[in-house]
């Protein structure tokens, strides 16, 4: 079979809707479902020729972006329940795997999200936490290099995914 062959598929801004809900009903995974729309988003905007950009494009992504919008936000509220208890248990690797997972920008929400919702009292704890964490590190990457400017993580035994969460959370509680 010849693998130069094009097929021609037509769809209208109701079949979409309807596959998106169908998508998201199929899954309670948000990160899968939020994956899923992302790259049809992506698989229509690559592969539409003749009638890119026309009313009916644009209503196509417009619906898979209003699904994706809600997956994102399930998503985010998924990783801030999560967040809570890593930052009150003091968990790195926790809260490492949770700011992987998203942008900082979106690290940078779910901190505001979760932080309004603690005591100051653990949040002057986490604070003084985050600054001797980060210090601490600092102190250690910069011994492990040997080079007064530069810093040496893996020699020093320290992760680096902790380390940029550990910066991004110092930073969040650290007032300008």
């Amino acid at each position: 079979m010849s693998t130069d062959k094009q097929m021609t598929l037509q769809i209208s801004a109701q079949q979409i809707d309807q596959f998106c809900t169908e998508l998201c009903r199929g899954s309670s995974n948000a990160s899968r479902k939020h994956s899923a729309l992302i790259a049809l988003e992506g698989f229509i905007v690559r592969h539409t020729s003749t009638d890119k950009y026309t009313g009916i494009f644009n209503r196509i992504i417009s619906i898979i972006q209003e699904y994706a919008e809600q997956t994102r936000t399930e998503l985010l509220n998924e990783y801030a329940d999560r967040l809570q208890p890593a930052l009150k248990n003091r968990d790195r690797t926790e809260l490492a795997r949770i700011h992987q997972s998203v942008s900082r920008n979106g690290f940078d929400h779910l901190l505001d999200q979760v932080l309004e919702k603690l005591a100051p009292d653990l949040q002057s704890a986490l604070k003084l936490w985050a600054e001797e964490w980060v210090t601490n590190a600092d102190s250690q990457a910069r011994q492990a290099s040997g080079y007064p400017d530069a810093l040496n993580f893996k020699e020093a035994g320290i992760r680096l995914d902790e380390y940029r969460a550990m910066t991004e959370l110092k930073r969040k509680l650290t007032p300008l």
